[in-house]
Parts: C-alpha cells; sequence; structure tokens
C-alpha cells in the first residue's frame, strides 16, 4: 500500500473507487477532492481520478444507470467550480440538487 496504488491498480485495469471516509468532524467532499487530488499527484491521470470519484462507484454498487455521469433521465446532482476541482484552491460556485440550484457561491 503506497500513494501510487490508485494509480498502479487503474493501469491495471482494476476498477477504483476513492471514497472520503467516515469522520463525522471532516468535510467529506473536501476529503474527497483531496483524496483524488492525491491519486493524481501520485501517478493517475485526472480522467482516471474524476471516474473513480463518479462513474466508477455508481458502477460497483450498480447505480450506474441512476447516478455517476452527466446524461438525460440520470439524478441531477452537481458542484460547479471556479477552477480544476482537484486543485486545493478552487472554489465552489454552485450546487446542484435534482436540477436545482440551492448555492451560488462565485460572481
Amino acid at each position: 500500500m503506497s500513494f501510487e496504488t490508485a494509480a498502479i491498480l487503474a493501469k491495471a485495469g482494476i476498477p477504483v473507487a476513492i471514497q472520503s471516509g467516515f469522520e463525522q468532524y471532516v468535510p467529506r467532499a473536501r476529503v474527497l477532492l483531496f483524496e483524488a487530488g492525491a491519486a493524481v499527484a501520485n501517478g493517475m491521470t485526472p480522467e482516471q481520478a474524476l471516474a473513480a470519484i463518479t462513474t466508477t462507484p455508481a458502477k460497483i454498487i450498480g447505480l450506474d444507470k441512476r447516478v455517476g455521469s452527466l446524461e438525460k433521465g440520470k439524478d441531477a446532482d452537481l458542484v460547479l467550480y471556479d477552477g480544476d476541482p482537484f486543485e486545493y484552491t478552487s472554489h465552489v460556485c454552485a450546487v446542484i440538487i435534482d436540477g436545482k440550484v440551492v448555492s451560488e457561491e462565485c460572481n
């Protein structure tokens, strides 16, 4: 086990899902992006890391017909950023849940 494990598994064609953990005192979305960013810094491509927090987990738990990617008829829960979501300095600009904007932060 190392920081390169996710990249090694992805390169070998093994499905990789990154999860945020269970600590109640930690903002989970921030941890999830940090973990995905750490995977990119250690050999995963940004595309592989994005899949590891979206489409791959949805496939693993059998919900890929409903969530995990942007397609007509799927649940529309989105977070929009003002930069690369794997960059710690990027900020959330909007949150969309069930197709409705519930938060707008950026101008």
